[in-house]
């Protein structure tokens, strides 16, 4: 057949050039010239509008006799479009009424080449060397692979999952790095282009002369790519050279998305090992965002071009994103998380919700309970548990199973119960053990259960975060997003943050240790925060592609303190918390010296008096200067309390204020507007004692 020759008028053309010969000792070898076209743009921005493959063309070549002996062309109905754009016709030259009357969708098609190879003799199960030749990687990466995944077709074969890419065997082959297409191939090797109005049809033929000239040059097609087929666990350590251009950030996944999941998302790019790291919120939750390591810098380009393709219904964000960025998710150092992630295991499933006091026997039952029991591996040694700092269970645990199969199975169990508490069940990923145990173990991200701590009604915020009086040089900020930052905060305000003083901002939290959505902002003047409620009343905040209107309010410093007092109506201290005496084995370090209190800081349901000395209050400070050190390792105040002053509180326990729940760590603004050495030592804690016959 020549250049001109024309096919069939039908959806689907198949030209049997020659008989193949069979039943030879040694492979022969075939090149099947690969091209698409889609319902949107081509060339370099082919696939990265999402739109549907429309024709699909295969022209086969023997490489020994140099002459093609098959071409199957086929037209694919789109199933989300009704017409073709004027712009893609022109371009595509595609015949609109053949396309729209054709009955054959993706997976047909894949279905109908994959037969008439097989009757040709042609496919790779007749021991025959058959792989695919594209002008670029798009073709099979970005177009074909991703359709396939989405529209949910039969598992391509073996054939789909490796090709040459002809820039880089031209490029090899004449020592050029000026031919990124097939128009300047052939320039270079004066050949003219063929004579054809439909653009897939010109595409093939074209690479069809290439290829000759390359055969008769001498050229062997030895080396193909090939595309990666599943995504492979991997560790990561902290001290990782991760290269900057191969890492992307996806952001707006699903709540309940996987790595594989992810890894699906970009189906025919190439991932490393232990690659996808799903992100977790401060409470240690999937927020929506992960960061993907590819192998090259190539692959992370062409992921950018998936910039809002889907997921089912949801749009998905790509960004750059950086080694550091990736290593801050994904790596991790504790050796009994890399002990565990080096076991034997394909699946990891991460368990939330755990009693306190499970042990590893308790989940082996979990799972072995039932008619189709699902075995851990290395059984109790496997699992996994997760502890903060001071050696108490998060509730959070980790194991792993064998196979796909078992994984399905124990999925399962997802909200069972252990003892009085159900138990959720996740996919889990090496990433997220790495994540969850060095945020377990942080400092900074550690946070004392509300249960464990003894509720004191104590002032909230001590006399030198206060500006005093009735004097209104402070905002209080409602609505604000949970997972909102000070650094979210400071951007909303815009210029009127100029006039916050130094650390003075302090976000709130409520009684059960979470966010509020509140903010209380100290600024330099009545004035400055009168703009600032005048100017960003019921604004909106865009955070996380949301937005949320905001209240502003101006208020003073003694409106801050009524308020997390109690005194005020407020969200902050839910209707249910009963102010009750909890004992708490813990005992704090920095302390304040009772007496440097004011008067009027301390709640009425507490009086204090210094004049007797019939119990002590030991009460020591950790910011002492060296000399008050030298001659005394602690400040004592000696201090006559009544029983019933104490309203409940137990004489013996310790006893944290609530701006232990109410400010981050460090309780103050961040860094960025404050200067050198104005740092706050710390929230007030006091240590209450009794006597030592008491409890």
């Amino acid at each position: 057949m020549t250049s001109s020759s024309p096919l069939l008028p039908s959806t689907t053309a198949v030209v049997p050039i020659a008989n193949v010969e069979t039943n030879t000792t040694t492979k022969k070898q075939y090149l099947c010239l690969f091209s698409v076209i889609t319902a949107g743009l081509l060339d370099d921005d082919l696939g990265s509008d999402e739109q549907e493959i429309t024709e699909m063309i295969n022209l086969i070549i023997d490489v020994d006799q140099k002459r093609m002996v098959a071409l199957h062309r086929q037209y694919i109905r789109p199933l989300h479009i009704d017409n073709l754009t004027d712009e893609s016709k022109e371009a595509s030259g595609v015949d609109e009424n053949l396309l729209f009357t054709s009955d054959i969708d993706i997976e047909d098609a894949l279905r109908k080449f994959d037969t008439f190879l097989r009757s040709q003799y042609l496919h790779p199960d007749f021991n025959v060397n058959f792989t695919f030749v594209c002008e670029n990687c798009l073709y099979l990466r970005q177009c074909l692979h991703p359709e396939s995944i989405k529209k949910g077709t039969m598992p391509l074969p073996s054939y789909y999952w490796s090709y040459f890419d002809l820039r880089h065997e031209f490029e090899h082959m004449y020592t050029t790095t000026e031919c990124h297409n097939i128009k300047e191939m052939l320039e270079k090797l004066s050949i003219s282009s063929v004579d054809e109005t439909d653009y897939c049809m010109r595409h093939v033929r074209n690479m069809e002369l290439i290829i000759y000239q390359m055969l008769n040059d001498g050229h062997r097609f030895e080396k193909p790519e090939y595309i990666m087929t599943n995504l492979q666990q991997g560790l990561c350590s902290l001290e990782d050279n991760i290269e900057e251009s191969t890492v992307v950030r996806a952001r707006g996944l699903p709540w309940q998305c996987t790595d594989q999941d992810v890894a699906k998302f970009f189906r025919g790019l190439d991932i490393e090992k232990g690659g996808v790291a799903l992100c977790l919120s401060s409470q240690g939750r999937r927020n929506g965002e992960a960061l993907v390591r590819f192998v090259t810098a190539e692959h992370r380009e062409l992921a950018l071009r998936r910039h809002k393709h889907h997921i089912g219904q949801r749009y998905i964000e790509v960004y750059k994103a950086s080694g550091r960025d990736f290593l801050n998710v994904a790596g991790g150092s504790n050796s009994e998380a890399q002990a565990f992630l080096q076991r034997d295991g394909q699946v990891i499933i991460r368990m939330r919700g755990l009693p306190f006091d499970a042990t590893a026997r308790d989940v082996i039952e979990f799972f072995t309970r039932g008619d189709i029991p699902t075995y851990v591996v290395d059984g109790e040694e496997g699992v996994l548990f997760v502890h903060y700092p001071d050696g108490r269970s998060t509730g959070d645990a980790f194991v792993m199973v064998k196979t796909e199969n078992e994984a399905a199975q124990a999925l399962l169990k997802h909200k069972d119960m252990m003892g009085t508490r159900y138990i959720e069940l996740f996919r889990s990923t090496t990433a997220e053990v790495q994540q969850v145990f060095r945020r377990s173990q942080d400092p900074k991200n550690f946070q004392t259960s509300l249960k464990d701590i003894p509720f004191a009604p104590l002032p909230i915020l001590p006399p030198e975060m206060l500006t005093g009086g009735n004097k209104k040089d402070c905002i209080r900020v409602r609505n604000l997003p949970v997972e909102c930052g000070i650094e979210q905060i400071l951007e909303f305000l815009g210029v009127h943050s100029q006039h916050i003083v130094a650390q003075g901002v302090h976000m709130v939290y409520n009684a059960h240790g979470q966010p509020s959505g509140e903010a209380f902002i100290q600024m330099d003047s009545e004035a400055a925060s009168f703009n600032a409620a005048t100017h960003k009343n019921n604004k909106y905040m865009f955070f996380n592609g949301k937005k949320k209107y905001i209240e502003i309010l101006q208020c003073s410093g003694e409106d801050m303190n009524h308020i997390l007092l109690g005194l005020v109506p407020s969200n902050l201290i839910p209707q249910n918390i009963q102010r009750q005496p909890m004992y708490s084995p813990h005992r704090a370090q920095s302390l304040v010296p009772i007496s440097t209190l004011q008067q009027q800081m301390l709640p009425p349901s507490m009086p204090i008096s210094l004049a007797t000395s019939s119990q002590q209050t030991n009460v020591s400070n950790g910011s002492l200067s060296s000399a008050q050190s030298s001659n005394s390792s602690a400040s004592t105040v000696n201090g006559q309390m009544t029983t019933a002053a104490m309203n409940g509180l137990h004489p013996n326990a310790t006893y944290y204020p609530m701006q232990v729940f109410y400010y981050p760590t460090p309780p103050i603004s961040p860094s960025i507007y404050l200067q050198t050495g104005h740092m706050h030592p710390g929230p007030v804690t006091l240590v209450l004692r009794g006597d030592n016959g008491q409890y």
